[in-house]
């Protein structure tokens, strides 16, 4: 049936919303990656690379769009975040004056949004498109006037990712998928407190990447998965911004100072490996292997681009020091068919963090090693239509210690800010699987 007007539309308003998605608190993946599917998220991200009727399968594993149909196959999710980040300073008496609250939460509630597309162009091959924010980050204390203000007030960082891609069955069940990622990445606020007043720094670039993967099914019961995601460096460039409070305004005759800045970060490349196994006609088996090179971050230096004495150009005005390991997720999940039209899925998820002590854990990114369950169902609306509805719960470690400096290279000296944070959250989502068109060409008459 062709598609009317309206619907040929249809597919502009996920895109829009992708667009204009908020950045993520601290708590949908290790580090502040963003794992982004309505109908993966219901089973913890249980059998994500290993393809199957969702297409944000393909986000992990360009290979799995070898499973969309014929046609224009779509799908879009939409995620709210719900976090708590709790910290606790215990040594607030001797941080920088003025003095400030010791207990805040940092936690923001923010929009997620992902879309992604495949066209078949031939029995055997396949053409696809994802659409996400793999990356983000919202913290906020509800106090700006913390004990650790010096350490951090307000942190965004925002990043949009295109992945053009092509998969092609090279034969019957073994399918090699290739692409290339397109991503911009925008640290739209770091700001924190000095002395001499508030500072920020802020800046974006576009970086490229690519991605790989290998999809077999051995037999229509079994898939398995494996997808690669190369790092993405991205060469910031913005400004770094002071304003004095009145005092120092008075003395320096100047309200606010600003300067070019400019800082390198190396965003990690990821390896992933899934299954999905049937074990009846209406339950499926799944499961998820996931590595992350979060080691790549170590130190990120944030470089002047003019003089800001005593500091000379070129020269950092802070450092942002992670000095991470990599990051590791366990996922097993499964899937039942309680109706034709309704099928309920459920998984439970151990990530290891990787933030891996006191130093390594900054108060922007509270996060330690967690559990997510989750639960989700698929509501067949017709043929070609579905929605996905997921809940996931995080349970991140007691009490996981802090011990930080501020990033300012003029505060090294000061007493480090010493406490605890309790991290948890709740993520909602709602996705919307589409098809139109795709009847299989006729096969060509025998002569």
């Amino acid at each position: 049936m062709r598609p009317s007007a309206h619907t040929s539309q249809a597919w502009l308003w996920p895109v829009l919303a992708a667009l204009i998605a908020l950045p993520t608190s601290p708590a949908l993946a290790g580090g502040f990656e963003v794992q982004q599917s309505a109908y993966f998220q219901g089973m913890s991200f249980a059998g994500a690379a290993a393809g199957g009727l969702s297409l944000a399968s393909i986000s992990w594993n360009p290979a799995a769009s070898a499973f969309a149909g014929w046609g224009l196959s779509s799908e879009s999710s939409y995620a709210g975040v719900f976090p708590e980040a709790n910290l606790t300073v215990l040594n607030p008496d001797v941080q920088l004056p003025p003095p400030g609250a010791d207990k805040v939460d940092v936690g923001r509630n923010s929009l997620v949004a992902a879309s992604f597309y495949a066209l078949r162009a031939s029995a055997r091959t396949v053409l696809g498109l994802s659409i996400t924010a793999p990356f983000g980050l919202v913290t906020k204390p509800d106090d700006v006037n913390w004990a650790g203000k010096y350490e951090a007030v307000t942190s965004k960082i925002f990043t949009i990712n295109a992945t053009p891609s092509i998969s092609y069955e090279v034969v019957p069940g073994l399918s090699l998928g290739i692409g290339v990622q397109f991503q911009y990445f925008d640290l739209l606020e770091l700001r924190a407190a000095t002395p001499a007043g508030g500072s920020n720094i802020d800046g974006d670039n576009i970086g490229t990447g690519v991605v790989a993967g290998v999809n077999f099914s051995p037999n229509p019961g079994t898939s398995l998965g494996l997808g690669f995601r190369s790092s993405i460096d991205h060469n910031l460039r913005g400004n770094f911004r002071l304003r004095f409070n009145p005092d120092t305004a008075k003395l320096v005759g100047l309200r606010v100072f600003e300067t070019p800045a400019e800082a390198e970060i190396d965003l990690p490349d990821k390896l992933t490996f899934s299954f999905r196994q049937s074990v009846s006609p209406r339950a499926r088996l799944l499961g998820t292997v996931d590595w992350a090179n979060w080691s790549r971050l170590g130190v990120v230096p944030i470089r002047l681009g003019g003089p800001f004495p005593p500091l000379e150009a070129g020269e950092p005005v802070a450092n942002i020091v992670f000095n991470w390991r990599d990051g590791w997720m366990f996922a097993l999940g499964g899937e039942f068919d309680w109706s034709p039209r309704l099928t309920l899925r459920t998984g439970v998820s151990y990530e290891i963090s990787p933030v891996d002590g006191p130093t390594t854990r900054l108060v922007q990114v509270p996060d330690s090693n967690h559990t997510w369950v989750s639960g989700g169902l698929t509501y067949r609306l017709g043929e070609n239509s579905s929605l996905d509805f997921a809940y996931s719960h995080g349970f991140f470690e007691d009490d996981a210690p802090f011990e930080r400096l501020p990033a300012a290279v003029q505060l090294q000296n000061v007493p480090p800010l010493i406490g605890e944070a309790n991290v948890s959250a709740d993520i909602v989502s709602v996705g919307w699987r589409w098809r139109w068109g795709g009847a299989p060409p006729a096969p060509e008459a025998l002569k």
